[in-house]
């Protein structure tokens, strides 16, 4: 629209504004609006939901970390220093 704000812009439609510049000058070729390409109208696609359940991977972990993950999927994580009282104390937790 005239008179817009290019970083308005850009926020509205959550892009950089370097992108909105792209698409400004690929619709403008010497200072005139080109023609306006044809949309095409809405179109609904059938969608299948599969019944496998998505297992989330885990997060890399850093160097030094220690994971305990327990029986039922429960994650502990303990990043360095780690002290052997706590380690222990979790790993009885887990028994």
């Amino acid at each position: 629209m005239p008179g817009a704000s290019v970083l308005d812009v850009a926020r509205r439609h959550r892009v950089c504004t370097s992108l909105v510049y792209r698409w400004r000058r690929t619709l403008l070729r010497d200072g005139v609006a080109s023609e306006a390409l044809p949309l095409p109208g809405a179109l609904f696609v059938p969608v299948e939901v599969a019944g496998v359940p998505m297992v989330p991977q885990p997060e890399p972990l850093g160097p030094g970390v220690v994971e305990v993950v327990g029986r039922a999927g429960q994650r502990i994580r303990l990043v360095p220093p780690i002290d052997a009282r706590v380690l222990k104390a979790v790993l009885a937790g887990f028994a």
